[in-house]
């Protein structure tokens, strides 16, 4: 197993998926945290000037959707043939532009205070579109495949981890009742955390801002 270290400010934001995709996969990897006054100094270092960046044997990888496919295959936790992991592709891409949409790729920054603005209203006029946006196709994903709780076939894949921790956030930042109307989706996060590796790590975490 090639050694493994992780870039990423030490808060959740759109690191923490790369981190859930470790522990599920029960295997090791450096977790390099740091905060933003640090962040000058690591700046140069990574290949697009951003993080999270992955380093697999002294090679960095940026882009999270790069680094969750790349642990994906390398974990055995994508698609079983190239349709699949097409399918699986495309789910993906639903996530990040929800992660990336007005509202809601610009919620942690609200969340940090790095954008001023009131959290609750915030959340109420700008993420809840976003949510109505995407959470059905999401929805539609998971019914698509059957009860089971996942977006395709019967084994967590690196997609139900983004979808699970993308969605999360609204619920652990937003509101608990943001996803009531959303039952599938509701489901893959339950599903997701009570792995029992998840539920380890998540036990232990410390809680963060964003």
């Amino acid at each position: 197993m090639p050694h493994f270290k992780f870039y990423y400010f030490d808060v959740r934001g759109r690191g923490e998926v790369i981190r859930l995709l470790f522990h599920l996969a029960d295997e090791k990897f450096e977790d390099e945290r740091f905060g933003m006054e640090q962040w000058a100094s690591y700046k140069p270092e990574m290949p697009l000037g951003q993080v999270p960046v992955l380093e697999v044997d002294g090679v960095k990888i940026s882009q999270t959707t790069a680094i969750a496919r790349y642990l994906g295959h390398q974990f055995h936790r994508a698609g079983t043939n190239a349709v699949d992991c097409a399918r699986l592709d495309m789910i993906a891409e639903v996530i990040q532009e929800f992660m990336s949409s007005e509202g809601m790729g610009k919620f942690s920054r609200v969340l940090l205070g790095m954008i001023q603005a009131n959290k609750e209203q915030f959340f109420k006029e700008k993420v809840l579109p976003d949510i109505e946006k995407y959470a059905p196709l999401i929805e539609k994903f998971l019914l698509e495949n059957g009860n089971n709780g996942l977006l395709l076939g019967d084994r967590e894949t690196w997609v139900d981890v983004f979808a699970a921790e993308s969605f999360s956030k609204v619920i652990d930042y937003g509101s608990p009742d943001a996803l009531d109307a959303y039952p599938h989706i509701l489901a893959l996060i339950n599903r997701i955390f009570n792995h029992p590796n998840i539920k380890k790590y998540v036990a232990g975490r410390k809680s963060t801002p964003a």
